[in-house]
């Protein structure tokens, strides 16, 4: 029997209210690791990397680390970059690969039309994944529970694909998984993407945070994308 286990790390962002204009994309992040593939000193790396500027126990959050709001009001542009550097050499160390699914609610009138393309999204996503799962024996899914609806979709998708076990790791909380802070960078990145593609410009605090566009799409975007499937 096959006892290759294949980690799938889940995150969303974005307000689940077609109506909300704060928010135009709802987006649905996977982050797919094989944990034959140990992680262990990439993390422990991470943690002396951020315990050198003087950060312990982070809960790595990329939108208000990027912004300098929330709990990472207080801290200067300067370490909340070095914060965002060290995550970005940690994915670029681990070996995972990563997808998104992005509604636009600009084309919804309507909560159910917000359902049933995400639901349309994700089938596709998980039957193209397919290749990929049948290689494993179990798929563990890593999940906060943040949306009834999408715990719902996951739960449809990954046991429809009959690999031999399928398992739902209970009481998910972002801390505890890097590669879970990994699925959050990975949705804001996401969103950053889709805001130079329709706008064609970053926010003052984000072109300011980032070195400018330019800068962005080179340093970070080019180098998360190298993962992507």
């Amino acid at each position: 029997m096959n006892e290759k286990t294949l980690s799938v790390f889940v995150d969303e962002s974005g307000i689940w209210n077609e109506s909300d204009e704060s928010s135009r994309y709802y987006i649905v992040s996977f982050v797919l690791h094989d944990q034959t593939l140990d992680v262990s000193e990439a993390i422990s790396s991470l943690d002396r990397d951020l315990a050198s500027v003087g950060i312990v126990n982070l809960c790595f959050h990329a939108a208000p680390i990027i912004r300098g709001n929330g709990a990472f009001n207080i801290l200067s542009a300067e370490l909340r970059r070095k914060i965002f550097s060290r995550m970005m050499g940690f994915v670029r160390k681990v070996d995972f690969k990563y997808h998104c699914l992005c509604v636009d609610k600009h084309y919804c009138d309507t909560t159910q039309q917000m359902m049933d393309k995400l639901e349309h999204k994700m089938q596709e996503f998980i039957f193209a994944t397919k290749p990929i799962t049948d290689g494993f024996g179990r798929v563990k899914i890593y999940y906060d529970c943040g949306q009834t609806f999408i715990t719902h979709l996951l739960h449809k998708g990954f046991e429809g694909l009959k690999i031999p076990s399928v398992e739902f790791a209970q009481s998910v909380r972002p801390h505890q998984y890097k590669l879970f802070q990994v699925a959050d960078l990975i949705c804001t990145l996401r969103l950053l993407e889709l805001k130079l593609e329709t706008e064609g410009r970053l926010s003052p605090s984000e072109f300011k945070f980032f070195g400018g566009i330019r800068a962005f799409e080179h340093n970070v975007l080019r180098r998360i994308k190298a993962k992507e499937i």
